[in-house]
């Protein structure tokens, strides 16, 4: 058929003409989000090789490394906090692997005004019953920069049940109580905000400011709204959980019957006032049971993060929030917490918290981008690295904060 055959073809029926002029736009909305949204782990388009690849959390890393070098040094001095405002609670055990509590402490203290140093109180456990089994026992840094390295100090009954406890690998009952003891430690301090971190994360630079006033916006949220106690102020979060989720799906199903629908009524009312031999029935058909529920399947595959991305700032997360690597509590509520821990004792800590969070109804805050990065392979539970090892990347597949990367070297 010749060109000009083609084209009579397409006059005489515009519905073809439509499709055609669609399919060619849909085709090319397909590669620009294919290059556009492979960072989103919630989109059909992620793509693992350069989704988890490791963009800011490399710098701080050097940069904690460089910290601990440093600290190592006979010459380096620590600023002694005087009226800390926040304790920062860390259990640390030694990896069959790397060990990567000392980045977590040099990001958590690289880059700290002294002024600002004053207000932390940094206690790390060695959480083993003979410390010299943790490699970073006895290093010089330790001494210089945790304002208190503890040790466990319990009965001999209690040292017992930890020592079985470690030679049957029984975690949940251990991580429990490493949890509870730091926490406890960090209530004695007398501050008022504890903060505990996992050891095997990395903060980004500037995290200290931005979780202070995070803490503050959420003291004053709660306060307007006149709420129930609010629990906890998350600096880290996943997004592999923030997508499509399916106990949201007859929100979903309105929006696209209404979207759909105002397909079809905007066709009429551009065919009776504007194009009415243009626009027939099969074109109004073609756009209404083709083109729009196309378009709103390119929405969805997009991804929730590429299509509704959150702003910077405090928000509640009452659900989807994984996981503990780091948990802002109040004096107050620490306390609480450690009775709710002590009154379970089995577990995951994070699964724990949650449960009593829904049950008695607790608000729960976060920072938005993340202000802590996951940075283990496998954690001290087990691997958990998923498929992402096959990609390359030495990331807990499932634990890992694409926020964090988005931060740049002058942390905008």
């Amino acid at each position: 058929m010749r060109l000009s055959g083609v084209l009579r073809l397409l006059r005489s029926r515009p519905g073809i003409s439509a499709f055609l002029a669609f399919f060619l736009v849909y085709l090319a909305l397909i590669r620009f989000c294919s290059q556009a949204y492979y960072r989103d782990p919630t989109s059909a388009f992620f793509n693992p090789i350069r989704g988890y690849e490791s963009r800011y959390s490399a710098k701080r890393q050097n940069d904690a490394d460089a910290f601990i070098r440093n600290a190592n040094l006979t010459t380096f001095v620590q600023t002694t906090p005087q009226d800390p405002k926040i304790c920062v609670g860390i259990a640390t055990v030694a990896r069959e692997q790397d060990q990567y509590v000392r980045r977590t402490i040099g990001s958590l203290i690289d880059g700290l005004e002294p002024s600002e140093r004053e207000q932390i109180f940094l206690a790390v456990l060695i959480a083993h019953t003979d410390p010299q089994m943790h490699p970073i026992y006895g290093e010089p840094w330790l001494t210089k920069v945790a304002d208190k390295t503890l040790l466990y100090d319990v009965n001999q009954g209690r040292l017992q049940s930890l020592r079985d406890w470690e030679t049957n690998k029984d975690y949940r009952r251990k991580a429990v109580f490493d949890y509870t003891y730091v926490l406890q430690r960090c209530v004695d301090a007398g501050t008022k905000w504890v903060a505990m971190i996992e050891d095997d994360t990395l903060a980004v630079d500037g995290w200290f400011p931005r979780a202070m006033e995070a803490l503050e916006k959420a003291d004053e949220q709660h306060s307007i709204r006149e709420e129930m106690d609010w629990l906890y102020l998350r600096l880290f979060y996943t997004e592999e959980f923030l997508g499509w989720n399916k106990e949201e799906w007859r929100r979903y199903f309105a929006a696209s019957v209404a979207v759909t629908g105002m397909t079809g009524m905007a066709l009429l009312l551009i065919r009776q006032f504007l194009f009415e031999k243009a626009i027939t029935n099969s074109v109004i058909a073609i756009a209404c049971l083709v083109c729009a529920p196309a378009c709103i399947s390119l929405y969805f595959m997009a991804g929730r993060l590429s299509m509704q991305p959150p702003l910077p700032g405090v928000y509640q997360m009452p659900k989807f929030g994984c996981c503990a690597q780091g948990l802002v509590y109040s004096h107050k509520m620490a306390s609480k917490v450690i009775t709710r821990l002590s009154q379970v004792r089995e577990g995951f800590v994070d699964q724990i918290v949650e449960a009593w969070a829904n049950e008695a109804n607790l608000v729960r805050w976060v920072k938005i981008p993340s202000l802590l990065q996951h940075m283990g392979a496998s954690s001290s539970k087990g691997d958990d690295r998923g498929s992402a090892a096959k990609y390359g990347r030495s990331v807990a597949e499932k634990i890992w904060s694409f926020s964090f990367e988005e931060y740049s070297a002058d942390n905008t």
